[in-house]
């Protein structure tokens, strides 16, 4: 499997307000929500099986876990959406990172993972962490180009990356036309 493409916003300056569509809000982590982040991860990707215990295993025994940081879409009372930040540091500096964000697939199309995405750079700015990265696939172009709507910005980590980018955005202009 191809590595992630990384982006990062270098500031937290001029967010869009929050602004969730009809029918969804997003709130924090709550217990009893472990089950629903192992369903959302398993539906939104690869289907592994995930159980709660995953959920404590990948996310809250993590040593940087801070439940504010670990959000969901609510529709009609039920998580059908998340992302996690985690507090990191890079060449000594402290990093926000945006990871496991994810919608059940019958609810894409509503601009959920950009939402979840503004909710959690906020998080970011609240706790004066600045920048912030996220990891992405190629092929995850509606996600792309919220993420570049939202003023990350594509950092090459690898040699092939240059390549991998200049396709993703030949890929973005043909939609557009």
């Amino acid at each position: 499997m191809e590595d992630q493409l990384r982006m990062v916003r270098h500031g937290l300056e001029k967010l869009p307000r929050l602004q969730c569509p009809d029918g969804y809000h997003i709130r924090t982590y709550r217990k009893g929500d472990e089950a629903h982040w192992a369903q959302i991860m398993d539906r939104s990707f690869v289907d592994q099986n995930r159980t709660a215990q995953d959920t404590y295993a990948n996310v809250i025994n993590q040593s940087n876990f801070d439940p504010d940081g670990f959000c969901f879409v609510i529709h009609e009372d039920i998580p059908i959406g998340t992302a996690c930040a985690w507090n990191r540091h890079l060449r000594g500096q402290p990093i926000g990172y945006i990871d496991m964000l994810a919608v059940l697939p019958e609810h894409t199309g509503h601009k959920l993972g950009k939402w979840l995405t503004v909710f959690l750079l906020y998080y970011f700015k609240a706790q004066h962490v600045a920048p912030v990265m996220l990891d992405t696939d190629d092929f995850r172009l509606p996600a792309i180009k919220n993420y570049l709507n939202l003023g990350f910005v594509p950092v090459y980590v690898r040699e092939n990356h240059v390549l991998r980018w200049q396709n993703v955005f030949k890929r973005l202009r043909f939609l557009q036309k």
